[in-house]
């Protein structure tokens, strides 16, 4: 089989269903080889299709017929993005991704959002469990009530 970049939903079912058109396999037997529950390769292929890929049943459909995804690429689509551009609202808090954070300069000052006091980060104190009185569901021992 040769490689096709694929570019939709359709083109992937195109794809999916030449693949077992090549192969001459009935559904049955795709169900078989797939472990899905029978009739569920039928849905997934029907014309229009009744049920969508899931992670499970695409990577177990293209293992059972011998097939890969070699690579993904994501691009923006710019007429998407226009229909949706109104919608994007900004996050209330930063993201704690440490890549992000790591690109933005930390506050000197933390704020607790219980009770809004001021959190200054001290050095010389690494006890993390200060703040809560030193209870810590990892500080509970088994022989400890």
């Amino acid at each position: 089989m040769k490689p096709r970049l694929i570019g939709s939903r359709e083109q992937l079912l195109d794809v999916v269903r030449t693949r077992r058109d090549e192969l001459d396999l009935s559904h049955e037997t795709l169900d078989a080889i797939t472990g899905l529950q029978g009739g569920y390769v039928s849905k997934l292929l029907a014309d229009p299709p009744v049920r969508g890929f899931g992670q499970m049943s695409l990577q177990a459909l293209l293992d059972a017929l011998g097939l890969r995804i070699a690579f993904a690429v994501i691009m923006e689509d710019p007429e998407q993005a226009d229909r949706v551009r109104g919608r994007w609202k900004p996050r209330k808090r930063r993201p704690t991704n440490t890549k992000v954070a790591a690109s933005v300069p930390p506050d000197q000052t933390m704020r607790c959002v219980a009770s809004n006091p001021e959190i200054t980060p001290n050095a010389d104190s690494t006890n993390l469990t200060e703040a809560n009185n030193g209870k810590h569901e990892n500080d509970r021992h088994a022989d400890r009530p």
